[in-house]
């Protein structure tokens, strides 16, 4: 099985090289995408020798398209996503990998509601609410819609068609996939909670994910 794992990054120059020296224990197949870091992380991704594409500041869904195009353009066969600050448990590749090669989803999603004690209280309930919002208009049980630590086959980055670029892109994958029947499932993954600071505008994300909802109706 061909899987690429795709990281878009912005600003995680502190987190990013331990993540990639682990994830290089189970794989080379990664990319990184940075989103315009102001920091380091391009320099500190290169000198590791981890792929990486540069572009200018524009949101994670466009970082996440880019290296969605670029898993397409090399024919794999998987993609798995995630975050670049150290927060998925970089062990938990193992059990996307596991849930790929059984061949009967489309769309793997983690889901760190099983043990949601450490996540901060605004955090838990955003989440549920968004959850239970995006399930019963996909009109299929998620768990955890907000996690961006996923596993996506390419028949659904070559059959979707993403228009948004920001954190409103993951639901737009998620709601469209939903209408296009594709098979979704959830495998409990783990938290860290280092600190690392959310590049989430509260208004601003909201705003677009109610114009999201409003278009997709």
């Amino acid at each position: 099985m061909n899987y690429l794992i795709v990281i878009p990054a912005y600003n995680e120059e502190r987190y990013i090289p331990v993540l990639l020296a682990n994830l290089s224990t189970i794989t080379k197949n990664i990319l990184v995408v940075d989103d315009g870091s102001i920091d380091a992380t391009y320099q500190v991704v290169k000198g590791i020798g981890i792929p990486i594409i540069s572009q200018n500041h524009q949101g994670k869904g466009a970082a996440l398209k880019a290296g969605f195009h670029y898993a397409v353009e090399k024919g794999y066969e998987w993609v798995i996503t995630m975050d670049g600050d150290g927060q998925h448990d970089w062990q938990d590749v193992r059990k996307f990998i596991e849930a790929m090669s059984k061949g009967s989803e489309d769309i793997i999603i983690g889901s760190r509601m099983a043990d949601i004690a450490a996540m901060p209280f605004v955090r838990k309930i955003t989440n549920k609410f968004m959850s239970r919002l995006l399930s019963g208009f996909i009109g299929h049980p998620i768990a955890d819609t907000q996690c961006g630590f996923r596993a996506l086959s390419a028949e659904v980055l070559k059959g979707i068609s993403l228009e948004t670029s920001h954190y409103d892109t993951e639901s737009e994958l998620l709601m469209k996939a939903g209408r296009g029947r594709y098979s979704i499932a959830s495998i409990p993954i783990k938290t860290i909670y280092n600190g690392a600071p959310s590049h989430i505008n509260k208004f601003i994300d909201t705003v677009r994910f109610i114009k999201l909802i409003w278009k997709m109706l």
